[in-house]
């Protein structure tokens, strides 16, 4: 097969530096993301600087924003990462993002909110080339028998980055305004210093030659989505992209509900970041327990485990009106759960492709994640002018839906099960590859 050159460009084990020095930049990237985005939403809340500029309902707006350029871009940069070396996509973005960070300064000086959604948009669209890329070269770096344990290990880190992101947003608005400096400026000053030492950081990730350097590129990314799921349709990686996505549909709901708990309970914004980051830092636990326990394997019983603990934690949430500290610690639980239910489907889609299709299959089964977060935080928007944006109305229904999402795993449990096995590795072709094999 052509593509078995780039089969084990890799060393023993997860302790090497091509994957230190990926998680580190991939960590980086969510730090700054998650910065910027955690600021927004606290700004565009009701009674804050900007609360009237997306009305009722802005936290999902200002997350729509975040989700369009990927499912604009995923099917394009997928084929990009499969077709040119993955490192040259890697530090491109890097660069890039060095330069919208520096902008977000000037945005944040002229108090302009639409420079600043315009800085998102283009922001979240630089992270929709850099995605395919990075969870393309895991892989790469990593043995076939270690990935269940790489994978943990990266959602530990790239998730308590998240929770830094979201925690510290709010935080570094605060201490920004203390020490004299504008607040949202500072945010600014602090992810342009993030961005350069994550460019700095990628010249130390294995220069691996490009999957399939003989890949047409079409600049229409749908035609690759339904070409791409066509491909997986009839194999277990499809019932994974499934799970993946029902995944996102609720827990992207969380982010969007808890920055609604700012004037009920008379919140900072400080403590409004404890509460996203109590969720996040959860879910980089229950990532890190599951990479621990699995070992060499990908335990796909640990999927609806997970599933089953978010639906409690929304139903306790959902039902009571609880004191801050008891939603803190909910939270953190409910991230926990999610943790436990998404490092082994993240090993399932990187299990089961070849190496030439492995970016294209993570750029499609992210298109539908994306899909996913799309229609929750459209959802979001929309009802929250009919049923308001109460975060306790708003648990109930995320607990309703994941409820639904925990049966649904009892019917696609024998299909994952045969997905993770290790004869399963490296199996899914696309049609023109494994024509031509």
């Amino acid at each position: 097969m052509r593509n078995s050159a780039i089969h084990h460009a890799h060393e023993e084990g997860i302790a090497n530096r091509g994957f230190i020095a990926l998680l580190l930049t991939m960590a980086c990237g969510a730090l700054n993301d998650n910065l910027y985005r955690g600021a927004l939403m606290l700004l565009v809340v009701t009674g804050s600087a900007w609360g009237g500029v997306l009305g009722s309902g802005g936290t999902g707006w200002v997350t729509l924003m975040v989700y369009v350029p990927f499912l604009l871009l995923l099917g394009f940069t997928g084929l990009l990462s499969d077709r040119y070396p993955k490192y040259r996509i890697i530090v491109l973005t890097r660069f890039v993002e060095i330069i919208l960070a520096s902008l977000v300064i000037l945005a944040m000086f002229m108090d302009s909110p639409w420079f600043a959604f315009l800085l998102l948009l283009l922001l979240a669209s630089q992270s929709a080339f850099f995605s395919p890329a990075k969870y393309g070269s895991v892989p790469e770096v990593v043995s076939p028998g270690n990935l269940s344990r790489a994978n943990g290990v990266l959602s530990l880190l790239t998730n308590a980055c998240i929770v830094a992101g979201l925690s510290l947003s709010g935080i570094l608005l605060d201490y920004g305004t203390s020490i004299g400096i504008k607040g949202t400026i500072f945010v600014g000053i602090v992810m342009t210093a993030i961005a350069t030492f994550s460019f700095l950081i990628t010249f130390m990730i294995p220069r691996t030659p490009a999957a399939r350097p003989d890949l047409k590129i079409s600049i229409n990314g749908f035609k690759t989505y339904w070409r791409t799921f066509g491909d997986i349709r009839k194999t277990p990686l499809m019932t994974a992209v499934m799970a993946w996505c029902l995944f996102y549909l609720v827990a992207s709901l969380i982010i969007v509900i808890i920055p609604e708990y700012r004037q009920p309970l008379e919140l900072t914004d400080g403590q409004v970041s404890y509460l996203l980051g109590s969720a996040t830092l959860g879910v980089a636990l229950g990532g890190g327990i599951v990479g621990v326990l699995s070992g060499h394997s990908i335990v796909v019983r640990f999927i609806p485990i997970g599933s089953i603990g978010m639906t409690v934690g929304f139903f306790i949430l959902g039902m009571f009106q609880l004191p801050y500290l008891w939603i803190l610690v909910l939270l953190g639980l409910i991230g926990l759960a999610a943790g436990v239910y998404v490092v082994p489907i993240l090993a399932l889609l990187q299990h089961m492709p070849v190496p030439g299709f492995r970016a294209r299959c993570l750029g499609t089964a992210n298109f539908a994640c994306y899909v996913a977060m799309s229609l929750s935080a459209g959802l979001y928007g929309l009802l929250a002018i009919q049923v308001g944006s109460h975060p306790e109305t708003w648990f109930l229904i995320t607990a309703i839906m994941a409820a639904v999402i925990s049966i649904s795993l009892l019917f696609m449990m024998p299909s994952l099960s045969r997905g993770a096995r290790p004869e399963s590795f490296s199996t899914v072709h696309d049609r023109e590859e494994h024509g031509t094999a």
